[in-house]
């Protein structure tokens, strides 16, 4: 399988997972990508831009991405002509341990209407 392939596949068994066990959280797209949404906003998607197969999450401009220690990660960054998101993290499978727990965060984000 490619790298793609088991992303998809991991993001596919958090995805179900999540929408499972929240009553709130329902499959959507965002970017032509599946994503998780609450309320009818994205909170995560699986990434394939930019070369990064991964998790994406909306996290907040101000969150301490620095501080997750994750072994690779960047923003976002859909348009070459614009500069990235900042309050979108992409995580690669490197770090797929932290999957689940950055989605949970994002998604408590979304149901607060707040960003960090």
């Amino acid at each position: 399988m490619s790298l793609k392939e088991d992303t998809l596949r991991e993001w596919h068994a958090l995805a179900d997972d999540l929408a499972a066990q929240n009553d709130d959280v329902a499959h959507g797209r965002m970017m032509s990508a599946p994503a998780l949404t609450h309320g009818g906003k994205v909170f995560a998607f699986h990434s394939t831009k930019s070369g990064f197969p991964g998790l994406g999450c909306r996290l907040g401009r101000n969150y301490p991405f620095e501080t997750l220690n994750l072994s690779h990660w960047q923003h976002l960054a859909p348009f070459k002509t614009r500069p990235p998101m900042k309050d979108w993290l992409l995580i690669g499978l490197d770090d797929l341990g932290q999957w689940q727990p950055l989605a949970e965060t994002a998604l408590d984000l979304a149901r607060k209407g707040t960003r960090t």
